[in-house]
């Protein structure tokens, strides 16, 4: 059994399942066990999706994040540093890495924007296009792998549950 310490409690980890502790209530009287596994498994379960994603895309030299990107600038066209970090919800200081990273590979490219002088666009270059390819393809088979311990109904209820859940938290 490992343990996972969260300050000033002990959530056990067993089998890689997050489950709260006997004397949940006691500690927080006001909390809902269901709702803190509920989060914390979900939260576990997208770090476990994550890190997977990223070894499987660690051959073709692109990290998780620089695959979000390719897939944007891919589908959205060319758009700006600032755009790419609105979307992905992180740092400028982590947009320009990632950027970085994927320009020195060339899968990327920044250029002047016409619409504004003082600012640039990063495009996927026709290389960005052929790793954006075998990368999804990759993940998308191994996604389809992951999501089989589920059927088709359960599948369309995690979808739908997720959703409910993301138009709340990002309501509240």
């Amino acid at each position: 059994m490992r343990e996972l310490i969260v300050k000033p409690r002990i959530i056990w980890v067993m089998a890689d399942r997050i489950r709260m502790p006997d004397d949940f209530y006691e500690q927080t009287p006001d909390g809902d066990a269901r709702a803190t596994e509920a989060v914390m498994n979900t939260m576990r379960t997208a770090d476990l999706l994550f890190d997977r994603i990223g070894r499987l895309l660690r051959p073709l030299g692109v990290s998780a994040a620089g695959g979000l990107v390719l897939g944007l600038l891919r589908d959205r066209g060319p758009i700006t540093p600032s755009e790419l970090g609105a979307r992905l919800i992180v740092t400028r200081a982590t947009v320009t890495g990632v950027v970085d990273s994927l320009e020195r590979r060339g899968f990327a490219r920044r250029r002047a924007n016409p619409d504004d002088r003082r600012s640039l666009l990063v495009e996927i270059t026709p290389a960005g296009r052929e790793v954006l390819q075998e990368l999804r393809s990759l993940v998308h088979r191994h996604e389809k792998e992951w999501m089989a311990a589920l059927d088709d109904m359960e599948l369309e209820a995690y979808i739908a549950a997720h959703h409910r859940i993301q138009d709340r938290v990002s309501t509240g």
